[in-house]
């Protein structure tokens, strides 16, 4: 049977009218990805407490109205900004760590390029650390998704000390909760030496705590390859 010109007209619009859909599910995201690098830089600035509609409204050129229908409120919000530095962190911090082979090679690097972010000048500090001072004794959606967050992080940092003892890269009696611990320590003081007290040797000297740990719970053959040139990279030689 012949089809008619109205359904005819009607199959050719469908398409066109997913066409607009999508186009306008596009241009809204962007807008959402605006709001929230803006969203960004005020909570490393203020901190997550420091996030409000109005703020983002006029950082961003944009009505209240605009950025409260991309959120619908600010826990929303705070929860959205604690996803995107998440994502962030793993691309800058863990996943070119996993680059480097198992063991002693990976963990330092992943010690390294958190101490980076931490304590490089063009961020304003930690939002896992910040976060847990505004939040630790709050409970709530926000504060669930920052400790997530962290506790994922953590979690792979303690299969990094875990696979350096497979590795022998640490000795069989080395305690890896304790290693973990030590090596989290040091981050915190680091990021309060670095960004509250603004000392200029902060990295330098977390990288000797590191070293230190890695002399009290190493191998002989981790122990040795310590004796490398500032800013190297460890190179402990397989099994």
């Amino acid at each position: 049977m012949p089809v008619s010109e109205s359904s005819n007209a009607s199959t050719i619009a469908r398409p066109a009218r997913l066409r607009r859909g999508a186009g306008a599910l596009q241009k809204g995201q962007q807008t959402k990805a605006v709001i929230i690098e803006a969203a960004l830089v005020l909570a490393a600035q203020f901190g997550l407490e420091g996030l409000s509609i109005g703020a983002l409204a006029e950082l961003t050129h944009m009505s209240k109205s605009g950025v409260f229908a991309h959120f619908g409120s600010r826990e929303e919000l705070q929860i959205s900004v604690i996803g995107e530095y998440f994502a962030r962190f793993e691309q800058e911090v863990f996943h070119p760590a996993l680059r480097e082979p198992r063991g002693l090679p990976r963990l330092d690097a992943m010690v390294s390029n958190w101490m980076r972010l931490v304590a490089q000048g063009s961020q304003a500090g930690c939002i896992f650390i910040s976060g847990a001072v505004e939040f630790d004794d709050r409970p709530g959606p926000v504060r669930d998704a920052l400790a997530n967050s962290v506790q994922t992080w953590l979690a792979a940092m303690n299969r990094a000390v875990i696979q350096a003892k497979e590795e022998a890269h640490l000795r069989a009696d080395a305690d890896e909760q304790q290693v973990a611990f030590e090596i989290h320590g040091l981050i915190l003081a680091l990021h309060y030496e670095a960004r509250f007290l603004k000392n200029p040797g902060a990295t330098a000297l977390a990288r000797t705590c590191f070293d230190n740990i890695i002399r009290r719970y190493g191998s002989p053959a981790a122990a040795a390859d310590l004796q490398r040139p500032a800013g190297r990279k460890v190179s402990v030689s397989p099994r």
